[in-house]
């Protein structure tokens, strides 16, 4: 009764299939050419970006598409970039979040850099601190208090203290110097 109706059917690969592959190279910035000559590409969780000579585990799609799933080892361990691929924006959300290096870390942003404390102190110590603007560098606080065994200003056009009062005292000597002088 139903054979009148069978249709014959093509089987396909319907599920994934794992393997592991060695990176060869970049072929743009989310796709790999692996060694055996098949291209994959790196799957949005996977978020260290593969290198040459990486061991990775490989999935295979049922539409023969390869995706990179996880870096298993890596010949460089010198260096890793944690990106995601195909995002233009990476946010990370954690009641805290620690930041650490033995040597060196360095923040760097082609536009906008913000740094904001919305409850609690921001704190900076180091045996230097150099600040630097090409345009404008301003301070404002209700109160601002410093502490320094030496101060100096230099000013090549204009240097205005200015305050409802204004205070300089002096242990030993104060000093004004210029060709002209007005008080009052």
């Amino acid at each position: 009764m139903f054979a009148a109706n069978r249709r014959s059917f093509s089987r396909t690969r319907s599920t994934p299939q794992l393997s592991e592959a060695v990176i060869h190279e970049a072929v743009d910035n989310e796709m790999w050419r692996l060694q055996d000559g098949r291209c994959a590409r790196q799957a949005t969780s996977c978020l260290i970006t593969p290198q040459a000579g990486d061991r990775v585990l490989l999935v295979c799609m049922a539409d023969d598409s390869h995706y990179v799933l996880h870096v298993l080892s890596r010949q460089d361990k010198r260096s890793a970039t944690l990106a995601v691929p195909g995002t233009e924006r990476l946010s990370i959300q954690q009641g805290s979040i620690d930041v650490s290096a033995t040597q060196t870390i360095a923040m760097r942003a082609g536009g906008e850099v913000a740094i904001t404390a919305l409850h609690g102190p921001l704190s900076l110590g180091a045996p230097n601190i150099f600040t630097s603007a090409t345009e404008s560098l301003v301070h404002t606080a209700r109160s601002y208090v410093g502490q320094v065994e030496q101060l100096l200003f230099k000013a090549s056009q204009l240097l205005r203290l200015h305050g409802e009062q204004v205070i300089v005292t002096a242990r030993q000597d104060a000093k004004i110097d210029a060709e002209r002088i007005s008080l009052g």
